[in-house]
């Protein structure tokens, strides 16, 4: 797109539109907004309402560098760039998409993100998002203060320490084990993950917990509802219910081996696949984002997984289905892990696509929205 067509436009998303004169800290804000969002570019020279003045300053440049050094936590290095139009010179300086988050105006000691043409400062959840993509907190661990030991379903937690983590139930103080694997704090609170994994109602305290599950008799979500269940336990038992309303809400195929000596029941949606997905579902979801929850639906040709929140900032499709991982939450990852929910080393998704293409099958269709991640898959049987 040339100048003309952008200062057409107008300001965007992705577009700010500075004049000569600016104040520092105006520009610094502006710079902060894109590098804690997708990025974006500020032509200088261009006022607010798309007039093309030009820049006279000879020393602007060196006004910017210092300004993205000095100003911004932690400091930019901006692109640059000196165009001509009108006989005007105007400035182009390209903010990338920071790995750094979150980025914050230093004198004011404010965070700034971009929300249509304006920069503006986050809430609380986003402010919560901006800290995981900068890898400085898993919100994971957050303490929730209303909770406490009593809240833990003992029979869940003693399962898994003596049939998963091989630990003798009789000798060990339960609330030390809690603490030392971050689910629960010093004051005996349960975190988020402790919370989501061991106890009785996560609902109560999380209400973005859990999972909505539906079966449509069409092939969108206009059509009747065959079966509709809202599921509100700890992941572990959360993970196996999913599987068996696949089973109820599908049909299956018998195959038997060779010598027709035993029998398997092939599913419409390969079960493998579901339980992995789902589990990755509840490994990256952002736990920050509370007015969502996973959602699994069922439709007369495809299966679809909704997640709320983006994929971890330092990962995308290509990495995550080659085998690539990055876990947004990495203690409930491990606990998958251990129930044998998910692959080891991230290769669950280049199982599922090598199963897929092997059997020369529709390949499943992955959607990284900038609030939501989404996952299809097609019916294998016809």
């Amino acid at each position: 797109m040339n100048i003309q067509d952008i200062i057409k436009l107008g300001e965007n998303s992705v577009v700010e539109f500075k004049s000569e004169n600016f104040h520092n800290n105006s520009l610094a804000k502006e710079i902060v907004a894109f590098a804690n969002f997708h990025g974006g570019t500020v032509y200088i020279g261009i006022d607010d309402n798309g007039n093309v003045n030009g820049i006279l300053d000879t020393k602007i440049e060196e006004k910017i560098v210092n300004i993205c050094r000095n100003n911004i936590i932690p400091s930019i290095i901006p692109q640059i760039k000196k165009i001509n139009f009108e006989d005007k010179q105007l400035i182009e300086l390209f903010i990338e998409k920071g790995i750094n988050k979150p980025y914050k105006v230093k004198t004011s000691n404010k965070y700034y993100i971009r929300a249509g043409s304006v920069s503006t400062e986050p809430t609380n959840e986003e402010l919560i998002r901006l800290f995981q993509e900068g890898e400085l907190i898993h919100f994971e661990v957050s303490s929730l203060f209303s909770t406490s030991m009593k809240d833990i379903d003992q029979i869940l937690f003693r399962e898994y320490c003596s049939d998963y983590r091989t630990l003798n139930i009789e000798e060990i103080d339960l609330s030390k084990v809690l603490y030392n694997w971050q689910l629960s704090n010093e004051d005996g609170n349960l975190t988020v993950v402790g919370a989501l994994c061991f106890s009785k109602n996560p609902n109560r305290y999380l209400p973005q917990s859990g999972i909505d599950l539906f079966c449509f008799k069409g092939a969108d979500a206009a059509t009747e509802i065959m079966e509709m269940k809202s599921l509100n336990a700890g992941i572990p038992y959360i993970v196996d219910s999913v599987i068996n309303f696949i089973q109820r809400n599908s049909k299956a195929k018998p195959v038997f081996n060779s010598n027709e000596t035993k029998r398997t029941d092939i599913y419409e949606f390969p079960l493998f696949a579901v339980r992995e997905l789902i589990s990755n579902a509840f490994m990256h979801r952002d736990w920050s984002i509370f007015g969502q929850k996973i959602r699994l639906s069922i439709f007369d040709d495809r299966l679809e997984i909704f997640s709320p929140g983006r994929l971890p900032n330092t990962m995308n499709l290509i990495r995550a289905i080659n085998g690539v991982s990055y876990y947004r939450n990495p203690i409930i990852a491990q606990l998958l892990k251990d129930y044998g929910f998910v692959e080891k080393a991230g290769r669950g998704l280049l199982k599922i696509m090598n199963y897929y293409n092997n059997n020369k099958l529709k390949l499943p269709a992955f959607e990284d929205d900038s609030t939501f991640f989404k996952v299809t898959l097609y019916k294998i049987l016809h």
